[in-house]
This record gives structure tokens, C-alpha cells and sequence, in this order.
């Protein structure tokens, strides 16, 4: 609980003296948070990297795309149930702490009726979706993939409840485990031979074990009578909130898929179309055993080799974007509580502090596939990866981290109360992006040209949303970026291009000397530009000494 300093109640003195202890327990607990959860995040991120490799290198380019598509039609319905539901648990638990266990049982009952019923509709169109990109061979994953639907919606009652509690240390726990456990079952089952089915499966066991271990880790609620001493929450008002959080994420999670899908789609249309002449006209662009490769699979198989060159390209790009999801989970109780006490000053310092870090380390990341898209794309993934994909991986690269930026404000919007306007950024973010893709595809041939052609629409895409969704956040709460600190990590991140750009290493350990070159060039160029002071080492220094103890 918060002291005196953020309680609506109390005298003047008693706000006078808790206000400095009061906010820096607050700042304290905050910061060891976002260690906790970053270090989970970071973790997370490691284990999907791992995964997405071992299954490009035991499944081969067309079936790591053909999982790669089944994925992205599961992922923004199983995200939304995911982080809609965190939000909505730990929204009602934060701002009521006492009444934590009765928000977990209206979680779990709210489940009942949209989780499962979400499962069950998803399996049943299974065959329509799988029309609708030319591959009935996808509808038995697809049907298979609705198990993840339904685990993930009440194993996400369990982590919104210690978010809620701010028992990050829990959650960050849960992270972890569920990291490794959906590593672990998809690549054995992949590497069993059981393909695409095997790789499904996989995902959907280890929900279902995590389902089971946050039981355990969290604890059921408690059951209580109504009445004095058993505090209650009304399921409707959380309906309403997840409800009107969803759509706003499942409008964000479109947006990082919608060009993965339209690939698949157009591309399999330009196939069947253009049938030999296509192959044709991709002969003098790609190597021979490709061309034999292609000239053996159906349109569907054919789309399914883009998007797995695409996806390779999607999964270092979006590294800047997942190393800040921390900072979300964070922010949100943080303002959903100073907005509900109405303490403007306070959400005016978590926005412009979530913000500006979250740009600096977003471009920090971003910046060294930028320098070396190439070589950087080879370390993890196939010669051929980097080569069809080494232009997008500059676009989406950069791309991604007005995304970032982009995601902070809509959950920031979202932690309000200001549901509505969020969705609107992401409405018109999601248009952009659908409207650029279903533009540029078809005017280019599958291959170099068209991985870029997406990556590139895709991008400013997230830049246009990354400015609609500052320009609410400052009309609505007053705060956002400055822009000095805008053009000083833009300084920053082309200088750092520029050294890379001169120095190409094309080993291994020279590609890593490089980025780490890169790196201290940006962070070099972020001091002499002021962007980052004494002030920022000295907060930095308080959260990692807090780390062990402190104020609670």
C-alpha cells in the first residue's frame, strides 16, 4: 500500500513528512519491478529467440513458415486474452488491494464465458480461415492451436493477480517457467518428427502445464461469504474493462501480424496465377537448388517459403520491442493508480520517464541490426535468411522501435482509463499497415524485393502510430517525450549506423565486435549530446541498490 503521501486522506503534516519516504518505497518497489520483469522479459525473449532458431533449423524454410502462419493467426487472440486479462486483474486488485482474491475469482468465473467460448470459436472457423489463405491443409493446426486459447485465458487470471499485488518476483517466476516449458515441448516435439502438428502441440501442452503451475505459484482464491470482512467485485465492470482493452490489443497484435498474413495470402494468389512464369521470373534472382526447391511445392507451400524468410527477419526486428514490455507491465499499475487518485504529476513523471528510456533502449537495440543486417541475420539463421531478408531487417529493425514506443503509450492510455483513445490509435495504426501491404505486395515478385517492400510498409506504419499515439498522450495527460530527447537519440542512433556502416567484420566474432562498437558509439554519442546525465546514472544506481532491500 502506498503511504500517506498518495492516500486521498491525512493532514497536511503527516503529507508533509511521508511524502519524500512515501514516494521513494514507491520508486523502490517500482524499480526492483522492473528487474524482476526485465530480467523475465529478457529471459522470454532469449527462449523465443532459441525456439524460433532450433525450429528454422529442424523444420526447414516452408514448414517453419507454415507454423509461422498458424502462429500468427493464434498469437493476437491468445495475446489479447493474455495481457487483456493482466490488465483488467490487475487494474481492480491495484486499486483495491484488500479485495485481490474476490477481482482472481471474477477473473477466473469471466473465463467461463470468453475464454473458453473465444477457444471454441476459433476451432470451429478453423476451415474458413484456412480458406481464406488457399491452405485447407491448415485448418487441423489451426483446430489444435484453440487448446492454447483456452489455457493461456485463465493462466492469465493467475499472473494478473500478482501483478496486482505487485508480486512481481511471482510473475516474473511464471514468465520464466512458461518461457522455457513452450521452448522445451515445441522443439522435442518438432524434432520428433512430428512437423508442424508436433510444433502446435507442443504450445499447447506447455499452457496447459503452466496453467496448472500458477495454481500453485499464485494460489487459488480463497472462498468467502459476502459481507463484512470478504470483499466482493462485481463481474461487469471487468467484463467491461477487458472487453474494451481487447479490442484495443487485438487491433495492436494485428498490427504486428497483418503483414506475415497478407504475404502468405498474396503471395499464394501470385503462385497459382502465375504458375511457371512465376518460377521464371524468380530464376535469375535465386539460386538453383531454391528454383528446384519451388518448382516442387504448390502456391500454398510457396507462400509459406516467404513467410518463413520473413519471419526470420520479424523475429530479430522485434527484439526492441520485447525488450521493452517490461516497462508495460510496470507502468500500468502505476498509472492506472495515480490516474484513479488523480495525481497528474505523478502520471506526468511515469510517462515521460517510461518514455524517454524506452526509446533510448529500443534504438540502442535497434541500431546494431541497422549497422550489419547481413552478417547480423547470418549468426542466428541460414545463409539465404540473410540474404533474401538483410534490406527488411533495416526497415523493421527501426520500424520497431517506433512501435515501442508506440505500445507504451497505448497501455499507458489504456492504465487511464482512456480505453477509447488508444483504440482509435491502433485502429488507424492497423489501417495504415493493412492499407500499405495489400498496396505494395503485389507489385513485386516473391523474394529480396518483396520482404522489403513489406518490411518497409509496415514500419511507417508503426511510425504513424508511435506519432498519433504521443499526440493523445500529451492533449490528454500532458506528457510525453520531449522533443530535444527525440532529436537527440536520432543524432545518437546515425552516428552509430554511420560508424558501423564503415567498419563491416564478417565473422561471427567480428559481427559482434562490431555491434558492440556500434553500441558504445550510441551511448557515447547519448552522453556528449546530454541526452543522458549524472541523473540518469545516479536513478539507476538507487533502483540496483534498492535491488536486495530498501524501503518496501
Amino acid at each position: 500500500m502506498a503511504s500517506g503521501a498518495t492516500s486521498p486522506g491525512g493532514d497536511g503534516a503527516r503529507r508533509a513528512r511521508g511524502a519524500g519516504g512515501g514516494a521513494s518505497s514507491e520508486a523502490a518497489r517500482a524499480g526492483r519491478g522492473v528487474i524482476y520483469i526485465a530480467f523475465a522479459k529478457f529471459y522470454f525473449m532469449v527462449a523465443g529467440f532459441v525456439l524460433e532458431i532450433g525450429l528454422r533449423a529442424t523444420l526447414g524454410t516452408t514448414p517453419y513458415g507454415a507454423y509461422g502462419v498458424v502462429n500468427s493467426l493464434v498469437s493476437p487472440f491468445n495475446n489479447v486474452l493474455v495481457t487483456g486479462t493482466i490488465q483488467a486483474v490487475s487494474r481492480f486488485g491495484s486499486q483495491r488491494p484488500e479485495a485481490a482474491a474476490a477481482v482472481q475469482r471474477a477473473g477466473l468465473r469471466m473465463h467461463l464465458f470468453v475464454g473458453l467460448a473465444l477457444a471454441v470459436a476459433f476451432a470451429a472457423m478453423a476451415p474458413v480461415t484456412a480458406s481464406l489463405f488457399h491452405d485447407q491443409a491448415k485448418t487441423g493446426p489451426i483446430m489444435l492451436a484453440a487448446l492454447i486459447v483456452a489455457a493461456y485465458s485463465f493462466y492469465s487470471v493467475f499472473v494478473g493477480t500478482a501483478n496486482g499485488r505487485r508480486e512481481f518476483h511471482k510473475q516474473a517466476g511464471l514468465d520464466i517457467g512458461a518461457a522455457t516449458t513452450r521452448m522445451i515441448c515445441i522443439l522435442g516435439l518438432a524434432a520428433a518428427g512430428f512437423g508442424l502438428y508436433g510444433a502446435i502441440g507442443g504450445w499447447a501442452a506447455a499452457a496447459i502445464i503452466m496453467l496448472l503451475v500458477s495454481t500453485v505459484v499464485v494460489g487459488l482464491p480463497r472462498r468467502g461469504a459476502a459481507g463484512a470482512g470478504h470483499p466482493t467485485q462485481d463481474l461487469r465492470p471487468m467484463v467491461g474493462f477487458f472487453i474494451g482493452v481487447s479490442v484495443y490489443l487485438i487491433l495492436l497484435n494485428f498490427i504486428m501480424v497483418a503483414d506475415q498474413l497478407l504475404l502468405k495470402r498474396l503471395s499464394a494468389e501470385w503462385y497459382a496465377a502465375s504458375g511457371a512464369d512465376a518460377l521464371a521470373a524468380l530464376r535469375p534472382h535465386a539460386p538453383a537448388w531454391l528454383m528446384a526447391r519451388l518448382g516442387a511445392i504448390d502456391p500454398a507451400h510457396a507462400a509459406d517459403g516467404q513467410v518463413g524468410y520473413y519471419r526470420a527477419v520479424q523475429t530479430l526486428a522485434r527484439i526492441s520491442y520485447q525488450a521493452i514490455i517490461a516497462a508495460t507491465f510496470v507502468v500500468f499499475p502505476l498509472v492506472s493508480r495515480s490516474t484513479f487518485e488523480n495525481d497528474r504529476g505523478a502520471t506526468a513523471r511515469y510517462i515521460r520517464t517510461t518514455v524517454r528510456y524506452s526509446l533510448i533502449f529500443a534504438t540502442g537495440i535497434a541500431i546494431v541490426m541497422a549497422a550489419n543486417p547481413v552478417h547480423i541475420l547470418s549468426i542466428p539463421f541460414q545463409p539465404d535468411d540473410a540474404a533474401f531478408g538483410a534490406p527488411a531487417l533495416v526497415a523493421l529493425a527501426l520500424g520497431n522501435v517506433a512501435f515501442s514506443v508506440f505500445a507504451i503509450a497505448g497501455t499507458i492510455l489504456n492504465g487511464a482509463g482512456m480505453t477509447r483513445h488508444a483504440i482509435a490509435v491502433a485502429l488507424l495504426t492497423l489501417v495504415a499497415a493493412a492499407a500499405a501491404n495489400l498496396i505494395v505486395i503485389p507489385m513485386f515478385t516473391p523474394g529480396r524485393s518483396l520482404l522489403l517492400a513489406c518490411g518497409a510498409a509496415t514500419a511507417g506504419a508503426m511510425v504513424l502510430g508511435a506519432a498519433a499515439g504521443g499526440f493523445v498522450l500529451h492533449r490528454q495527460l500532458g506528457a510525453f517525450l520531449p522533443p530535444v530527447s527525440l532529436v537527440r537519440v536520432a543524432l545518437a542512433a546515425a552516428a552509430a549506423v554511420a560508424v558501423g556502416r564503415v567498419i563491416p567484420l564478417s565473422s561471427a566474432i567480428g559481427t559482434i565486435a562490431e555491434s558492440v562498437v556500434v553500441g558504445a558509439v550510441f551511448l557515447v554519442a547519448l552522453i556528449v549530446t546530454r541526452e543522458l546525465g549524472p541523473a540518469d546514472l545516479s536513478a539507476l544506481t538507487r533502483v540496483v541498490r534498492k535491488k536486495g532491500g530498501g524501503a518496501a
